[in-house]
């Protein structure tokens, strides 16, 4: 059994900047997972399919503090999104019920491989009615229960490769093989991919190698009991070195006749990370706090309800108003959008030059003002800083 309890949450982080970019929630004890339910029972597949659709809603009810731009991952099963999708939406609703004034994350599902069967054409439609309803989705041990062809005409947000994939990956040529065939497809439609169960420096190099930009593991960050990003960051023995930027690993030998990985340049979305976002009615005092609870965050960015940036504060313009005489008295309980400016936005299709021509062609006193990317009904879903934006164009990895 968990020492967190029934549910802990994981993070994924950017392997380019070393920050948090998703939050996965886990289930800890085996009665709730599936597979295992699945072999000590006579369920049927729509049983199984309800009790998971269940778990999928018990679990993000199991977490507060949610940070509102860090998407959050739900373990579904493929059987559940074909036979029990319905329920599934319930996810979403479920959070904001109980959270009616507040933020809710964007949800990622992460569909994972059939227990019994799961039709392709079945799929497809289950998961075009779930995008409807606003769910992220992702396909979680996609070498195992996915192939090329679906993940190619689904394009799903995100692609996941195995931890016994990740563990074989270093030294075995054929584990190469099946994942460069899979980062290279999913590049070609615009599909992410993230790495799970690093756990050792040879599978992170390796994993690097091959252009993955995304990855968890314990040996990123090890699951935690709440679902709150603060604090977390790669650790800085584990960040890209320069001399190492665009090199294959030594611990991963190329036979004869074997192809090398593909270097991948990132684009914006590869190097997001998450925003420090506040509904637009916060206080000056509650931005204080949270600048104070993520050291790391050079801003905070203001959401209105449908989570539109609204206004942007500077980490350094917000303290030094506030730390002027009688500025803690002037602004703690008045709304902090009066000391707000007007947030800097770019969509993610956008490259790096681009992304930096944008930064010197306003404002100079803004120039380096993290960026605040938007998904196409420009809603927040990150932001940008423009040290790792001026190091991707350079050519060398993110040190911070």
């Amino acid at each position: 059994m968990s020492d967190h309890g029934r549910f802990t949450f994981e993070p994924l982080l950017n392997l380019v900047n070393g920050r948090p970019v998703g939050m996965e929630v886990r289930r800890a004890q085996a009665r709730d997972q599936v597979q295992v339910v699945a072999r000590q029972s006579v369920w049927g597949t729509r049983q199984l399919a309800e009790f998971d659709s269940g778990i999928a809603i018990a679990s993000v009810l199991a977490g507060t503090g949610y940070d509102a731009t860090v998407p959050l991952h739900v373990d579904v099963l493929a059987d559940t999104v074909v036979t029990a999708r319905r329920r599934v939406t319930q996810v979403r609703s479920s959070l904001q019920k109980r959270e009616p004034s507040g933020f809710t994350p964007p949800i990622l599902l992460e569909i994972n491989p059939a227990l019994s069967a799961a039709p392709p054409d079945a799929l497809a439609e289950g998961v075009a009615e779930l995008r409807a309803d606003g769910f992220g989705i992702g396909f979680d041990a996609v070498s195992r229960g996915f192939g090329l062809d679906l993940v190619a005409e689904l394009e799903p947000d995100l692609v996941k490769i195995d931890p016994g994939l990740v563990a074989r990956l270093p030294h075995t040529p054929r584990a190469r093989t099946v994942v460069q065939a899979l980062v290279e497809v999913c590049h070609a439609v615009g599909v992410r991919v993230c790495a799970t169960g690093i756990s050792t420096p040879d599978q992170l190099a390796a994993v690097r190698d091959h252009g993955v930009p995304w990855a968890q593991g314990p040996l990123l960050a090890e699951p935690r009991r709440r679902p709150s990003t603060s604090g977390i960051l790669l650790p800085v023995e584990l960040m890209p070195q320069a001399h190492a930027a665009r090199q294959p690993s030594q611990h991963a030998p190329v036979t004869v006749g074997q192809q090398q990985p593909q270097q991948v340049r990132h684009t914006l979305a590869d190097l997001a990370q998450a925003a420090v976002a506040l509904p637009e009615t916060a206080t000056a005092e509650k931005v204080r706090q949270a600048l104070a609870d993520h050291p790391q965050a050079g801003s905070v960015v203001l959401l209105d309800a449908n989570g539109r940036p609204s206004g942007f504060l500077d980490r350094n313009r917000f303290m030094l108003a506030i730390s002027g005489p009688f500025g803690r008295a002037l602004y703690a309980n008045r709304p902090a959008m009066a000391l707000a400016e007007q947030p800097r936005t770019i969509p993610t299709t956008v490259d790096a030059r681009g992304a930096l021509q944008f930064c010197l062609s306003g404002d100079r006193s803004r120039s380096y003002d993290d960026l605040v990317l938007l998904d196409g009904n420009r809603v927040c879903i990150g932001i940008v800083r423009v040290t790792d934006l001026v190091q991707e164009a350079a050519g060398s990895p993110s040190a911070a």
